[in-house]
């Protein structure tokens, strides 16, 4: 039986092939405008990691995203397993130089991708802020003043520092997630559960 799995392009692709081959699951890497690929009885397709669990949700029987992804969409998928990859965090980020304490953003505007993960931050602490929803280079929000600090992933903090910007605060940790059409952990559980198993095994060697 065919399956479906959405792995995503680009420097996650990079990451998760070489743990995936660990699983046998061998992905091959498209071509640079290549979005689906069949081996194996499997059609890769390859979205922006942001679109996985809704292809998922969807209909696609499996995919791979970050767990920020997830918790940001609040798709309903089921999510067996986490991987090793992809591993970084979610941060309140500022200006080098402004120094505050969580409990001093009272009215602050921050800046993110994440509005709805921002938000439930400071709603569950009781802490009104002001949210602008940016699609990328997040750190613009601090270094053009649009807002007084900015939400947004830290891998190895190269970039804050280039930038004069200091990490203030973890949000939340963050790393790949295998995530399953619930539908189709019913349909074809046989194949499903043998590709979950084989991750499951090398996910926590």
């Amino acid at each position: 039986m065919n399956l479906k799995f959405a792995v995503p392009g680009g420097r996650l692709l990079e990451k998760i092939r070489p743990f995936l081959e660990k699983a046998s699951i061998l992905v091959p890497m498209p071509a640079s405008r290549e979005l689906s690929i069949e081996k194996d009885g499997i059609t890769f397709i390859f979205p922006r990691s942001a679109d996985v669990p809704v292809f998922v949700e969807n209909g696609t029987d499996l995919g791979i995203c970050g767990s920020d992804t997830l918790a940001e969409l609040i798709n309903e998928v089921y999510t067996p397993v986490t991987l090793p990859v992809g591993i970084c965090r979610m941060s309140i980020i500022s200006h080098k130089n402004s120094i505050f304490s969580i409990g001093d953003m009272k009215g602050f505007t921050i800046a993110t991708k994440y509005p709805k993960i921002t938000q439930n931050f400071f709603r569950e602490r009781e802490i009104p802020v002001r949210i602008i929803k940016l699609a990328g280079s997040v750190e613009l929000g601090c270094i053009s003043n649009i807002s007084d600090c900015i939400v947004d992933i830290v891998d190895s903090g190269r970039t804050i520092k280039e930038n004069n910007l200091r990490e203030v605060l973890k949000i939340m940790d963050i790393q790949s997630v295998l995530c399953v059409n619930k539908l189709s952990m019913k349909i074809k559980n046989r194949e499903i559960t043998e590709i979950i198993n084989k991750i499951r095994e090398v996910s926590y060697v």
